[in-house]
C-alpha cells in the first residue's frame, strides 16, 4: 500500500507537470476541495476547476512539510509560477488531505499566506 506521505506528494507531482486528467483522478467521485475565492467544490467541479478553471498556467510546489496523522495530511510549502494572465506568482500555502481507503483524495482545504487582516 502506498504511504500517505507519497499520496500527498504524486498529489503535487501531477499538479506540476500540468496534466489535469491525472490530477483530477487523484480524488474520490464525491471528494470535497475547499479553496479560497471558490465555492466548495465536489466531485465533477473538482475535475472542471483542474481542466480549465484554475488561474495558474504552470509552476512547481516546494513542499517544505509533511505531516501525517493514518489517513490525514497537511502539507505546506511555497508555490512559484505563472498565472493565466501572464503574472507571476510566489506565495505560501497550506493544504490539508484526507484519503479514502483507495488512497484517493476524500477532502482538501487550501490555505494561502497573503496579507488579508
Amino acid at each position: 500500500m502506498t504511504s500517505v506521505t507519497d499520496l500527498v506528494k504524486r498529489y503535487y507531482t501531477t499538479v506540476d507537470a500540468g496534466d489535469p486528467v491525472a490530477t483530477s483522478a487523484l480524488f474520490a467521485a464525491d471528494a470535497s476541495y475547499d479553496r479560497p475565492g471558490y465555492p466548495t467544490m465536489v466531485g465533477q467541479q473538482i475535475t472542471d476547476f483542474y481542466l480549465g478553471a484554475r488561474v495558474i498556467e504552470s509552476g512547481a510546489h516546494e513542499l517544505t512539510e509533511i505531516l501525517v496523522d493514518r489517513d490525514r495530511a497537511a502539507s505546506r510549502g511555497i508555490f512559484a509560477g505563472r498565472l493565466k494572465d501572464g503574472s507571476e506568482t510566489r506565495v505560501g500555502f497550506a493544504d490539508f488531505f484526507r484519503f479514502d481507503d483507495d488512497g484517493l483524495i476524500a477532502e482538501r482545504t487550501t490555505y494561502f499566506y497573503t496579507a488579508a487582516v
